[in-house]
């Protein structure tokens, strides 16, 4: 299938759903197509080699990327933030249609909140259904990061977020609470699936521990990696320090990465004298593994809020990949998955005291014991988290999708096309009744009565049904009673309702009433059923139909088996434009007179069963 993913941030920026998810994708047969922006994230500044144009459409990998404008920025400034998602926001809705192909599925990735609109006009510009995933609960986030408080905007932003929550085709979340809290808040517990978040390929494979710990310092590294602002509350964690210089003084606190928050709390840090804390540049993700690897225990802190209680911050899980003990100072969902995992030691968040305390015990344990945990972290990362595992429930989802979408088309297509089966038979009946009515007197002259053939044969689901022809045959016997081969029973006048096709022309009637189609498979004998093969009793998987695949394609003049796979092909191709094309070569082959019976018989030879195959 044709994936689409919307995301504000792709590679060359940090993105866990970034180029790594597309490859995954592709592996899985799908064909996956970018629409994003012009990569400025983290720093607020185009990268070097992109300029602002109205588009840019480049390859990566073998994936086409296409770029739309935005305002760069990414500070404390709420307003040129607004600016940022905003721009990026208008761009693509306005841009999108025209850039990517037409996709089977749109995979979105929130945040920002403001992805929901091009995200719906997409889904309605190319009638697709969009997986939602929401990695920010937006608006608690703003609030709760203190980007935006209580007001206009924020319920502006909360109304629009619940507008597209409840209509996306299906939400994919990051954590059980964030599942609750969207089915609290009116979405289907059927549209709302967890799917973890899993870690950056580059910190799976860390450097051989046990060489790293070889002479190791007399210390006790802790870690923190990743984007510090106000959401992660890291002053608690420098009180902590402050503590632990007293209480376990071979711990060092080291702090790797940037953020908003950095230079205040390196001036907290200064302030505070803290020797046994260290800030280290953000470094490029092939550089965390080793810093992983060095560390004695990975540390995960945010903010006390009831937010934070259900959401798993994203370095949890490469906490988890890269084998090393963990510190889970958050509450709820993210504490839980640890404790599952036995990866580490649970603390209080923004409690300094509790984090020291939790610093103590980590350190009081022997090396051994402490690569147990990071080895149990490890495996459960591998069986629960992986890329792998969170892939194929994202396929699961999409072929789901598509399979509904398919079967909501087709059925609104079946409508159409019994509306059309109905319209055609009855205006068909009115203007040729009286044709059929003199055919039917012209039989009772010549061959007596019934005027009319009447026959069961099975239908839909190979359900019977009363097929209606004029008849062709006479009802001549030999000297047993028995009747005549077809040959010799067929008259002049019989010959002449099969050259033109008149004999077929009652069957409206079966179309009118439901029991056929205008178009589909010709409806045979019953006792040709169990003669079929599987291949061919799914011929039966639509209505017989007054013409079809194989009567322009041949008619009787084709043999069994290539008159069965000519129906199977248009059961499996069936369209309403297929159904009006083969009305219109049907008018043609009619004209024509043409492929009537097939070659030294009067009619068709009987099925007897196909030839069984030689494997």
């Amino acid at each position: 299938m044709r994936i689409l993913i919307l995301s504000q941030w792709f590679d060359p920026e940090p993105s866990l759903k970034g180029l790594t998810f597309a490859k995954q994708l592709a592996t899985r047969g799908n064909t996956v197509e970018i629409l994003t922006g012009f990569p400025n994230y983290p720093g607020g500044k185009l990268y070097p080699g992109y300029h602002l144009r109205p588009w840019k459409i480049e390859w990566m990998d073998g994936f086409r990327v296409c770029r739309v404008p935005l305002y760069p920025s990414h500070d404390r400034s709420a307003i040129r933030r607004v600016g940022n998602y905003v721009s990026f926001a208008v761009a693509s809705a306005i841009l999108g249609p025209a850039l990517v192909h037409r996709p089977d599925v749109i995979y979105v990735y929130h945040p920002p909140g403001t992805i929901g609109l091009p995200a719906l006009l997409l889904r309605w510009w190319f009638s697709a259904p969009i997986v939602y995933d929401v990695q920010d609960l937006w608006p608690d986030t703003l609030a709760a990061t203190g980007m935006l408080s209580k007001g206009f905007a924020f319920g502006l932003i909360g109304w629009s977020c619940r507008l597209v929550y409840r209509r996306a085709d299906r939400l994919v979340v990051l954590s059980p609470g964030f599942r609750k809290t969207m089915i609290d808040r009116g979405i289907p517990e059927s549209r709302v699936e967890v799917i973890y978040n899993w870690a950056p390929d580059q910190v799976l494979a860390p450097p051989d521990t046990e060489s790293i710990r070889t002479g190791r310092r007399r210390e006790f590294k802790v870690v923190f990696a990743g984007m510090m602002g106000r959401a992660q509350a890291l002053e608690a964690v420098l009180d902590a320090a402050l503590e632990c210089a007293v209480t376990v003084p071979a711990a060092r606190f080291v702090f790797v990465g940037g953020g908003v928050d950095r230079d205040r709390l390196e001036k907290r840090a200064r302030e505070l004298r803290l020797r046994n804390v260290e800030f280290v540049p953000m470094q490029p993700l092939s550089a965390m593994g080793a810093i992983f690897a060095d560390a004695d225990a990975l540390l995960v802190h945010l903010k006390d809020d009831p937010l934070f209680k259900i959401t798993i911050p994203s370095k949890t899980q490469a906490y988890l990949a890269a084998g090393r003990p963990v510190i889970m100072a958050v509450s709820g969902d993210a504490a839980d998955l640890v404790k599952r995992a036995g990866a580490g030691v649970l603390a209080e968040p923004e409690n300094a005291h509790s984090l020291a305390e939790a610093v103590r015990g980590l350190a009081s344990l022997s090396i051994d014991e402490r690569d147990r945990m990071g080895a149990a972290g490890r495996a459960f990362y591998r069986k629960n988290l992986s890329i792998e595992v969170a892939v194929d429930q994202f396929q699961r989802i999409f072929d789901g999708l598509v399979k509904q979408r398919r079967h909501r088309a087709v059925r609104s297509a079946l409508r159409v096309k019994r509306a059309m089966d109905f319209t055609v038979a009855a205006a068909a009946l009115v203007v040729l009744g009286p044709l059929v009515a003199l055919s039917a007197f012209a039989i009772r002259l010549t061959m007596g009565l019934p005027s009319f053939f009447r026959q069961e044969r099975p239908g839909l689901h190979e359900r019977l049904f009363t097929l209606l022809k004029l008849r062709s045959m006479n009802q001549a016997v030999d000297a047993a009673g028995s009747l005549l081969p077809d040959g010799p029973r067929l008259t002049s006048f019989g010959r002449f309702l099969r050259r033109t096709s008149l004999d077929e022309l009652p069957q409206l009637w079966n179309v009118l009433t439901g029991k056929m189609s205008l178009v589909g498979p010709r409806p045979l004998l019953p006792h040709y059923l169990p003669r079929y093969t599987a291949h061919q009793r799914r011929r039966h998987e639509v209505k017989p139909g007054i013409t079809g695949w194989a009567q322009v394609n041949g008619r009787n003049a084709l043999t069994w088996e290539e008159k069965f796979d000519l129906d199977v092909w248009y059961v499996d191709h069936w369209s309403l434009l297929l159904d009006v094309k083969i009305l219109g070569r049907t008018l043609l082959k009619v004209w024509q007179r043409g492929d009537i019976s097939q070659k030294g018989h009067a009619t068709m030879t009987e099925f007897l069963g196909s030839p069984l195959e030689i494997i």
